[in-house]
Order: C-alpha cells, then sequence, then structure tokens
C-alpha cells in the first residue's frame, strides 16, 4: 500500500557514508521466496556484499522466508535483519539464518556496523533526528508514487514521509516497541522541505505523514507554521495521524497545518468509553475526543477516527455506548472516515504481558487479515459478539473498515 521509511532512510544513510546501497520492496513487486531464490540463483556475479531486511511481526514469516531463499539459493555473504520483531527478539533472526541482528533505532551505527563485520546481535544507536537524511527513492524500487496507498484519500499518485519521531504515550495496546515511551523528535521544516519538493519532482499528489502523534503533540513554539510557510506553495496535500488533546489541538495550530496543505487527521481513538480508555492507559478523555473533532470540523480539516473493538477490559455495555457516539459523530458530520480494526495483541506490549499472565492470548494467525477479523475471544467478549459489534459499527456509521470515504446522505 505504501512503503516502509526504514529503508529508504538507511539507503541514504549508507549511500551518504559512500557506499552503494539500493533498495527494494519485494512485497510492492509481489516477488515469492521462490521467485527470489531463482533471481538470486541465477544472478551470482552481481551479488551486493550485505542484504538487509526489515520485518515487522505481521511481515516476520515473510522475512524469514526470504533469509532461507537466499541462503538456498547459495548466498554465503553477510545477511543482517532488524525491525521490531527482531528487536523483541533478536535469537528470532539469528535463527532464520541472519549473521548479524540490529535492535532499535540504527542509523546512527548501521555504517560503523557494516564497516567493521560485526555479527550476533548488536544494539543500533539513534541519530540525532537534525542529522537524519530524508529517504532516498531515487535508489528504491518502486518508485513511491506506484504505490496504490492505504486509504483512498491518499490515492492517486501517493507518497511518505515522516515530520517527527517517537511518542511518550504509554498505550498497553501499543505495537511501535521502537519509538514508544520516547520524547518525539521533531525535524528541522528545512529538512521537511527539501524531501517534500522530491516527492514533488517525482510525481506525487498526496502524501501520508507516517509519525505515531503529530498533531495533538506539544510542538516546538513556531514549528508548524514554518513547516507551513516552508511547503505551502508546492499545493501537496497530506494526511496523518493525531492524538485528541483539549490542552494541544489549538485552533492556530490547526490551521497552520491546514496551511500547510493538511487534509485530514486521523485519530487514535479506539473507545468512547472512558473506563475503557483508562484501562488502555490511553491518556485522553472523551472530552479530548470532541474538543478535537469540533475544532477540526471548525477549521475544515477532515477527520477519521480509528476504532477497536476487543479492547482491554471492554465490555458490551462499553461498546453500545462508543456506538451510540459514532452515530453523534456521523449526524453531526464529525467525521469522513473511519476505520475499526479488532484488537490484536502484538507480543512485546502491556497488553500481551497481561494476558500471558492471565491466560488469555492466543497468537494471532501469521496469515490473513488478522486486525480485520476475530480470531480469538477476550475474557469479557466472545468472538460472536466481537463479530456482532464489527456489523453494528459499520451499521451506525457506515464508512468502511479500511478508510473509505462516507457516502453522501
Amino acid at each position: 500500500m505504501l512503503p516502509t521509511l526504514s529503508l529508504p532512510i538507511l539507503t541514504a544513510v549508507i549511500n551518504d557514508a559512500g557506499h552503494y546501497c539500493e533498495a527494494v520492496d519485494l512485497e510492492a513487486l509481489g516477488v515469492h521466496p521462490d521467485q527470489l531464490y531463482e533471481k538470486y540463483k541465477s544472478q551470482k556475479d552481481s551479488w551486493p556484499d550485505v542484504i538487509g531486511i526489515t520485518a515487522l511481526t505481521i511481515t516476520a514469516r515473510g522475512a524469514e522466508e526470504a533469509i532461507k531463499a537466499l541462503r538456498k539459493a547459495g548466498f554465503d555473504r553477510k545477511i543482517v535483519v532488524g525491525g521490531v520483531h527482531v528487536t523483541i527478539n533478536p535469537q528470532v533472526g539469528l535463527d532464520w539464518g541472519a549473521d548479524l541482528v540490529v535492535t532499535g533505532e540504527c542509523e546512527g551505527n548501521i555504517v560503523e556496523l557494516l564497516e567493521s563485520d560485526a555479527t550476533g546481535i548488536q544494539h543500533g544507536k539513534a541519530m540525532d533526528i537534525k542529522d537524519l537524511p530524508g529517504a532516498d527513492w531515487t535508489h528504491h524500487n518502486p518508485q513511491p508514487n506506484t504505490y496504490v496507498g492505504n486509504m483512498s484519500i491518499l490515492r492517486n499518485n501517493p507518497g511518505i514521509i515522516m515530520f517527527s519521531r517517537g511518542c511518550p504515550f504509554k498505550c498497553i495496546i501499543c505495537g511501535d516497541l521502537i519509538f514508544n515511551h520516547t520524547k518525539t523528535k521533531y525535524r528541522p521544516p528545512e529538512n521537511i522541505e527539501k524531501e517534500m519538493i522530491d516527492l514533488h519532482k517525482r510525481g506525487v499528489q498526496n502524501v501520508f505523514v507516517y509519525d505515531d502523534e503529530l498533531i495533538g503533540t506539544h510542538l516546538p513554539d513556531g514549528w508548524m507554521k514554518d513547516v507551513a510557510d516552508r511547503i505551502e506553495p508546492l499545493g501537496i496535500k497530506w494526511v496523518t495521524q493525531g492524538r485528541c488533546s483539549k490542552k494541544h489541538i489549538t485552533k492556530e495550530t490547526l490551521l497552520d497545518a491546514k496551511r500547510a496543505g493538511c487534509r485530514a487527521v486521523f485519530w487514535g481513538v479506539e473507545s468512547f468509553s472512558q473506563p475503557v480508555l483508562n484501562a488502555m492507559h490511553k491518556g485522553i478523555t472523551e472530552d479530548d475526543i470532541w474538543h478535537t473533532l469540533y475544532l477540526c470540523k471548525e477549521v475544515g480539516i477532515e477527520s477519521g477516527i480509528f476504532t477497536m473493538i476487543g479492547n482491554y477490559k471492554e465490555t458490551e455495555a462499553d461498546l453500545e455506548y462508543t456506538c451510540q457516539q459514532i452515530k453523534r459523530c456521523y449526524d453531526e458530520d464529525l467525521i469522513e472516515y473511519r476505520q475499526t480494526t479488532v484488537c490484536t495483541t502484538m507480543p512485546g506490549t502491556e497488553l500481551y504481558d497481561i494476558q500471558v499472565k492471565d491466560g488469555s492470548y492466543i497468537a494471532a494467525p501469521t496469515t490473513g487479515t488478522a486486525m480485520t477479523e476475530a480470531h480469538s475471544p477476550t475474557p469479557y467478549l466472545t468472538i460472536k459478539q466481537i463479530e456482532y459489534w464489527q456489523q453494528r459499527f459499520y451499521e451506525t456509521g457506515p464508512l468502511g473498515v479500511m478508510g473509505e470515504p462516507r457516502p453522501k446522505r
């Protein structure tokens, strides 16, 4: 749907150090492990010195199969693996057949690790965000504007960029085990401008600013205004994710974001039930949600809400309440998009630890659309109840399950 940002950023870091590096998105190109095996087997004369692979938990099976396909083809040079999945359990990467596993952020020492022939498990080092280069799309296959986009609002000619990195909040469901619980760091506006100009030259028209919580955090004074002053002339529309907040969502901030090209913000609401929000350690109140949605409507920024079913301690009474509030949002034209997923527990999260301890954890399947399907009950809901409320949410606010725009009434 969209390229990962980690690989083109690492490509830029390595190329800036005087090496030659390129990134290939096997998933976007539809390359099956069997095809990877055949291609590498026939191209021995052009093998690189090192191959690096990144893996989320949801893509871990593919990463393992890719490594095994490369080894089967005879590739006996260094294979490096990183990403959230092996940050949680580094030994897994070595078991797959990699020579080096790098955990966490690694832009600060990846070149050093490659040049020193390091092996085994190594901890990555962060690079100061002021020095972090923009994504290198020149050496990326395919080009960013050829992707589908992960929601209809990004089609056509989508692109992806990062304005900030990190998330200081402590939601027990969060699967971002590299950048969460860390103070948010904001890129210099001039670096954002440079990268947006590059995307514009590549034919990108709609950009996903893929930050954990860009809108709704404590932005540096004047930062969003500076960003707007620099990129408004490009006319690129972008969407991002945000955190509902009466304290940090101000009219001034939203107007600057709109001037910068922000068309919509997808808010991580999860539930309107305050007991559920508290149980999740979400750190927001229902008042935060309504304040944010009303203010966005006032300034003309579209809102989408992420909701989940099967949250920690969530009962049918909580879901009934959330359903009523979704209807209110729909009736008052406060939301244009809604995405509802089933709470899928990721290893390494606080929720995972809770469920393992109380015996309720059931691993999600490694194939299929686990996050949109009920694969296990919770201590509070049966699978049938989860499926029932999925349908109720859709009937209450029929906005689709993958961010499709609301039908005109």
